[in-house]
């Protein structure tokens, strides 16, 4: 770019409100030669009047530069001055936010809990229903406030009592909750949770990843952990968790949030149902919640050690530690058993082998459950298309669902007009419909 070409550029960027600044008559009277500043000099008279300022305001303007200059107050920069004032103020928002990385302050990995869970970043906690996921976190968030080892701890490990949170929307606070935080030795004026119950606003519905809501919570109380159970209840309405990457927008405020207010976020998570899956592939409806996580614990029943489990089968900022085996007491609380180098994986797979069941069988046992799940019935299409996100393939679903079919286990049945009609599967024991006979071929 030539001088005149920045000059030109610079008073492209001027408003009405700054057009007939000194910095402008500075730029203009800096010219090598008079022709030249008086041809910058009748740009900028024109720049002034598109934006509606009359000669007489660029007279007077144009008079008071000329006195300061004079007087020696005016700053006149030079050639090289013009190039970065323009460049500096041609650059969109987002340029000041890139910088050399030597401007980058080198920092350690933080830890909440050493080795386990880092500070301000997101942890993964994954399970079957029935393992103890929530008995989990309400151990880990009570030792927390009450500045206790927890179980993933070295026993001597000392910390201070830090300020919690959850959020859940599947367990009773008052009917179940605060009771086994009671007794696992909580520190009840450290634990912060919202009130669904006394909602009678219904503000807590806004309560999503990536709400202005959720950030202003997390900016109030600024817990050290925010336990979020399960994830589904704080995904947008809008989001489908199936999309590849949706889960990654979706959660990556609370990164941000977790770097500017020190909170560390534990999403807890169901398991899929696919027999002989592990690890990454066992994470239910998006696998984008193992990428966005710095850590990803998984828990099972280790049939072979007796007692259940918890995997560290993701760690961005350690060594992966050794899988730690617990039980769960009558009262809910975690009891350390042991150490072993064996993965969810193992289990898993060792389960796998136990069972001896074929893809198919599997298949049956899960397409039953869903029907159970969802009330008896569900349209075909969503049975396929859960089926797929499980892992079942067509052939697997179209077997299994025959197999049920010729057992008369389920049955297939139609709903809606002449035009626009959708195929059901039900279980038998719920039909209300006119079934079809066993034997009847299905367009599924």
């Amino acid at each position: 770019m030539t001088s005149e070409e920045l000059f030109e550029a610079y008073l492209k960027q001027r408003t009405a409100a700054n057009v007939l600044s000194m910095d402008s008559f500075a730029l203009a009277f800096c010219a090598h030669n008079e022709a030249l500043q008086a041809a910058r000099e009748i740009m900028l008279a024109d720049r002034a009047g598109e934006l509606g300022k009359s000669m007489d305001e660029f007279n007077e303007a144009r008079g008071k530069a000329v006195e300061l200059k004079h007087a020696g107050k005016l700053n006149i920069p030079s050639e090289k001055d013009i190039q970065e004032w323009v460049h500096a103020s041609s650059k969109p928002d987002i340029i000041p936010n890139f910088k050399t990385l030597d401007e980058f302050e080198e920092q350690e990995a933080s830890w909440l809990i050493p080795g386990w869970i880092p500070e301000g970043q997101i942890t993964l906690l994954a399970a079957d229903g029935g393992v103890g996921k929530t008995s989990l976190w309400v151990h880990i968030i009570a030792k927390l406030s009450a500045g206790q080892p927890c179980v993933l701890d070295n026993p001597e490990y000392t910390r201070n009592p830090l300020r919690v949170a959850f959020m859940t929307t599947e367990d009773s606070i008052r009917q179940k909750l605060k009771k086994k935080l009671r007794l696992a030795g909580a520190n009840m004026q450290n634990i912060i949770a919202p009130d669904f119950l006394g909602d009678t606003s219904g503000a807590l519905r806004a309560l999503k990843f990536g709400s202005e809501e959720m950030a202003a919570v997390i900016r109030y109380f600024r817990p050290a952990l925010c336990v979020f159970d399960p994830v589904q209840g704080f995904v947008p309405p809008l989001i489908n968790m199936g999309s590849r990457n949706a889960m990654r927008d979706c959660t990556a405020p609370l990164i941000t949030l977790g770097e500017e207010c020190g909170t560390t976020s534990m999403i807890v998570s169901h398991t899929n149902k696919r027999k002989g899956a592990y690890s990454r592939d066992r994470i239910a409806d998006s696998a984008d919640l193992w990428d966005v996580s710095r850590s990803v614990i998984m828990a099972g029943y280790a049939e072979s050690e007796g007692a259940r489990y918890l995997s560290n089968e993701k760690n961005n900022y350690a060594a992966l530690h050794e899988t730690l085996l617990f039980s769960i007491d009558g009262d809910g609380q975690i009891i350390k058993e042991g150490t072993t180098w064996k993965r969810d994986r193992d289990f898993m797979q060792a389960a796998a082998d136990i069972s001896g069941r074929t893809k198919r069988e599997d298949c049956k046992e899960w397409i039953l459950h869903e029907l159970d799940e969802a009330g008896g019935s569900v349209p075909s299409k969503d049975l396929t298309d859960k089926a797929r996100a499980e892992g079942y393939s067509a052939d697997v679903l179209r077997r299994a669902k025959d197999e049920l079919k010729h057992k008369r286990e389920i049955h297939y049945y139609q709903t809606g007009s002449t035009k626009a009609k959708t195929w059901h599967i039900g279980l038998t024991s719920c039909n209300e419909f006119e079934e079809l006979p066993p034997d009847t071929e299905t367009p599924f």
